[in-house]
């Protein structure tokens, strides 16, 4: 079971003896118990119990961020944290927007105040946590950025700020580990952040994907521009901008790390939908949840299989970042026996599996379709729903 840090102990974790040991133990391949019975040995009970607990922590935070092994988290700051790349380039904004200070409302474990320290910004970084205020001071020592940050452990809505200065909004969406999804239990909450918002009038408030847009709509001010920023296939954040940091267009899908993007607007006008023609596109999801997948299919002249599933169909291959282009093979009813009869006819000895529309899981997908090679071909089977029905198309990649 984790430890619990509280500030004191967070501040053990932050002194040389302790940074020191857990290098030390870095590369080991002792397995925990031996680990945490050396580090008893060298420090009372519950730090040892929480250098552990940082240890496992700082092997995940290696995904996010290129010096992850030396940063310092709790669980839940970790799971909250943008990635090193995410937090780099939404910093990139402030500065082309000509700001040189910006107040970090919400710091976390100050993965956004040290991107913007590092984008050459001086950085007021709050939070009501001072667990996540230490840690936040001790991140910018490790990254040599301490001189441009001021961390402080205070609640921006009870606390005076210099109204001219831009600000980063990330409020809490999660309760220890578990993911919080009515805005109304976020913190700060809504109405908060609003008044917030109204003040600075230069603002990123950084959202959740999941969320549907128009919700967030419902308890925030309305931005200039709304990002969905993908990182490794996955929507990872929805950026609501404001003032000079948002962008003429009002929605924005972004690809990251190669910065690729998609502008424009809501279209007025509808995509027609048609039956499957010779290729399929599985689009990125940060093209679906932005709002542009209808921009995009109008302009390269593809039509939905189903208005409500997202999948596009047309008759030419197409290269385009935020599309997949799949040419189908075959398909017919999403039937085990069915199924397995394509893959025979076709030779199929491996599968990806994507899905879309339909709740039986990946994995059982493959085995059902699947159970045995019929041959040394490799497919991506797509399993959808059209209409009432629901399809099992055998496509090829492009």
């Amino acid at each position: 079971m984790p430890s619990r840090i509280d500030s004191k102990i967070a501040k053990e974790l932050t002194t040389n003896d302790v940074v020191e040991t857990l290098k030390m133990f870095r590369h080991t391949q002792d397995d925990e118990m031996r680990i945490l019975e050396n580090f008893r040995g060298m420090f009372p009970k519950k730090i040892a119990e929480a250098m552990i607990d940082l240890r496992n922590t700082r092997q995940r935070a290696r995904q996010k961020f290129s010096q992850g092994q030396d940063l310092f988290f709790t669980k839940p700051l970790l799971e909250q944290a943008s990635s090193e790349s995410l937090a780099q380039y939404r910093a990139k904004r402030f500065t082309d927007a000509g700001f040189k200070k910006v107040i970090d409302g919400c710091s976390g474990a100050g993965a956004d105040s040290i991107a913007l320290a590092q984008a050459g910004l001086e950085v007021d970084s709050f939070d009501s946590s001072e667990v996540a205020t230490i840690f936040t001071q001790a991140n910018a020592n490790v990254l040599n950025v301490s001189n441009k940050i001021k961390a402080y452990h205070a609640d921006i809505t009870t606390t005076p700020l210099e109204e001219s200065l831009p600000i980063m909004l990330d409020p809490a969406r999660r309760r220890g580990l578990k993911r919080i999804s009515d805005p109304e239990q976020w913190s700060p909450c809504p109405e908060d952040i609003k008044k917030i918002i109204l003040k600075h009038q230069n603002a990123c408030l950084k959202l959740s994907p999941a969320i549907p847009t128009e919700d967030l709509l419902s308890f925030f001010p309305e931005p200039k521009e709304i990002e969905v920023i993908s990182y490794r296939g996955e929507a990872k954040e929805m950026i609501f901008w404001y003032g000079i940091l948002g962008k003429e267009n009002k929605r924005r899908a972004t690809i990251l790390p190669d910065r690729i993007s998609v502008k424009g607007e809501i279209p007025l006008d509808k995509i027609s939908t048609r039956e499957l023609g010779k290729y399929l596109f599985d689009p990125n999801p940060a093209l679906v949840r932005s709002g542009l997948l209808e921009t995009v299919a109008l302009q390269e002249n593809l039509c939905n299989i189903d208005p409500h599933i997202g999948y596009l169909t047309g008759d030419q291959p197409l290269e385009h970042a935020f599309l997949c282009c799949l040419k189908i093979i075959d398909y017919d009813k999403l039937d085990g026996r069915k199924i397995r009869a394509l893959m025979r006819k076709h030779n199929a000895g491996s599968i990806q599996v994507r899905k879309r529309g339909v709740t039986e899981s990946q994995a059982s997908l493959m085995k059902r379709c699947l159970p045995k090679p019929y041959g040394d071909k490799h497919y991506t089977l797509i399993a959808t729903r059209v209409k009432d029905s629901h399809i099992g198309i055998l496509a090829e990649v492009i």
